[in-house]
């Protein structure tokens, strides 16, 4: 649930490897950088967008489209 960018792109390179790492790396501060310019802005659109985003890849995950691999 918490990085699922990270584990949508282990179906294009069949493991966890350098691109899904960097993802998992940037995703949080990315995340802190978006709150932290809406709070700045006073706007709140680009946080539900982010959220959104991340709810959408974490069903994604959910909904059978990674194989299992245990």
């Amino acid at each position: 649930m918490l990085f699922p960018f990270s584990m949508l792109l282990t179906r294009l390179e069949g493991e966890i490897g350098p691109l899904a790492m960097a993802a998992g790396l940037l995703q949080f501060p990315l995340y802190g950088a978006l709150v932290g310019r809406a709070v700045a802005v006073k706007t709140d659109r680009v946080v539900f967008f982010a959220a959104a985003m991340h709810l959408v890849a974490v069903l994604a995950c959910f909904s059978g489209l990674l194989p299992d691999l245990s």
